[in-house]
């Protein structure tokens, strides 16, 4: 089954690449690497780099357990890695930054196109895809999903639309802050003595 989407993760899948991320250098690091030169010319060649790979030009990151690197005119041609997973991240010129994984990401710079094999993901912001092929031209803006054809699906997640709070309509309005109306205390009663009554006196009186 093959999904065909239209900008289909972000405002504009062409926002992928940064348009400076040509203009910056390519760095590698890794715990062992191999490049062999096409004859004697420097710019031109292929690496083969194992162990923690991480892979940047730009904004772009790629890490991996494993990368073939193709280097054309002193320019990163091509990049197929692997891991467990590999990922790949770029920031795009507008909106939020871009993640994937899978378990192999073959990134073609030249031709516009990163493909995101074997357990893909890639995601911008809450925005979600799963399938096990993704591939973006982020040239002409399109999106191609494809499962396994093993009963697996092609899924996308999209948030709904935030709307704006409603003001509310009481008058006058209540502040959310406001302190509790203090209660108003009851006077405490007076105490109330009592005098006891003065003896009475015989109208004889003593002799």
């Amino acid at each position: 089954r093959v999904l065909l989407l239209l900008c289909g993760l972000g405002v504009a899948a062409s926002a992928w690449a940064l348009k400076s991320d040509k203009n910056q250098p390519i760095n590698i690091q890794a715990d062992h690497g191999d490049f062999k030169s096409t004859g004697n010319d420097n710019n031109n060649g292929t690496g083969i780099y194992t162990g923690h790979v991480v892979i940047t030009q730009g904004s772009i990151l790629l890490t991996a357990d494993k990368a073939v690197v193709h280097i054309v005119n002193g320019e990163l041609s091509t990049a197929d890695v692997t891991g467990q997973p590999a990922t790949f991240q770029q920031q795009p010129d507008t909106g939020e930054l871009m993640h994937g994984l899978a378990s192999e990401i073959t990134y073609d710079e030249s031709n516009n196109m990163v493909d995101l094999i074997d357990n893909a993901r890639l995601n911008q912001g809450v925005r979600l895809m799963i399938a096990d092929h993704i591939r973006y031209n982020t040239e002409t803006e399109h999106v191609i999903a494809k499962s396994s054809g093993d009963g697996d699906r092609v899924r996308m997640v999209i948030p709904p639309k935030q709307n704006p709070p409603v003001p509310s309509t009481a008058w006058p309005p209540v502040s959310a802050t406001a302190p509790p109306a203090a209660t108003a205390k009851r006077p405490a009663a007076a105490a109330t003595t009592q005098t006891a009554p003065a003896p009475a006196t015989g109208a004889g009186g003593s002799q």
